[in-house]
């Protein structure tokens, strides 16, 4: 079933080649969430220190010993962005994660055009498992979700985000990426198959992705929501995602110190996150599968 699957991925992933300018505008709405919101919020200025991001302790005393210091402007500012952590950088996890989202979550629509254009027809004749088209999907959908999330994390470093992990960072948060994506697009192949026309898809792909982008810790941490919000947040999959990100790109109490320093803490909700998202992969994929072969009989 691998095989047929990579041949129906690699069929997706042509199509997603060569439409070119469909590469660029996935990519346009992070970008502009990084530069304009991202920028906005920063002001451009250091000091975003919050205890949810598990960096409080090193930084503060790092600003307040700055601040100490009998120095030019320019001077603290740069020393200031060495020890703190601006919105900007906070916020690039988030997008990351959102991107990958968004991407898994829009996997399904091509099995409504598959099927408006009568190839989803035609696999259903050839000698194939049934579940291979949904797998195939699925494995196009993560390839095109770590090519677009690992492009986003990149431009965010060049906006001025930080990664105090360094390559590690981006190590950590491929297999997170990689298990994210794959229960976001399991869940959107149930939907695309029961949904007969491409309007219907994206309303219901819609009225799912914003409650949970805006209901998780991608924008802001989930200790600053109402409590009513923070149970719905605890309960949404993209905030372990986003948190597993961060992680991996800010670190953890020591991550200002940057390299193996930053590495020290982060193992334990690195764990939820990997518990979560695994139980998140199981529930969905199960419920996709069964959708799919049920649609299919």
């Amino acid at each position: 079933m691998l095989s047929e699957s990579w041949y129906v991925a690699l069929r997706e992933i042509k199509h997603f080649y060569r439409r070119r300018i469909q590469i660029v505008t996935s990519l346009a709405t992070p970008v502009i969430w990084l530069a304009l919101f991202g920028y906005a919020l920063s002001g451009g200025l250091p000091g975003f220190n919050l205890s949810s991001l598990g960096i409080e302790g090193i930084p503060t005393l790092l600003t307040f010993f700055v601040l100490s210091l009998n120095l030019e402007l320019w001077q603290s500012y740069f020393l200031l962005n060495l020890t703190t952590t601006s919105y900007l950088s906070f916020l690039s996890p988030g997008i990351v994660a959102m991107t990958v989202m968004f991407t898994g979550m829009f996997a399904g629509v091509s099995i409504v055009f598959d099927r408006r254009f009568g190839y989803l027809n035609k696999l259903l004749v050839s000698p194939i498992p049934r579940s291979s088209i949904m797998f195939g999907k699925m494995i196009s959908a993560t390839v095109r979700a770590m090519m677009q999330g690992l492009i986003v994390m990149g431009l965010a470093i060049v906006l001025g985000a930080k990664m105090n992990t360094g390559l590690w960072g981006v190590v950590i948060a491929v297999p997170y990426m990689i298990m994210f994506t794959l229960g976001f697009s399991g869940l959107s192949t149930a939907v695309g198959i029961k949904m007969a026309e491409h309007e219907e898809f994206f309303g219901v792909i819609n009225l799912i992705l914003l409650p949970l982008f805006f209901a998780s810790g991608a924008l802001v941490p989930v200790q600053l929501m109402p409590g009513w919000l923070q149970v719905v947040a605890y309960f949404n999959p993209l905030t372990y995602a986003v948190d597993a990100i961060r992680c991996a790109m800010l670190g953890g109490t020591f991550g200002p110190l940057g390299g193996e320093y930053a590495l020290i803490g982060i193992g334990g909700n690195l764990l939820v996150d990997a518990v979560v998202l695994t139980l998140f992969i199981v529930i969905m994929v199960s419920i996709g599968v069964t959708i799919f072969r049920r649609s299919l009989k």
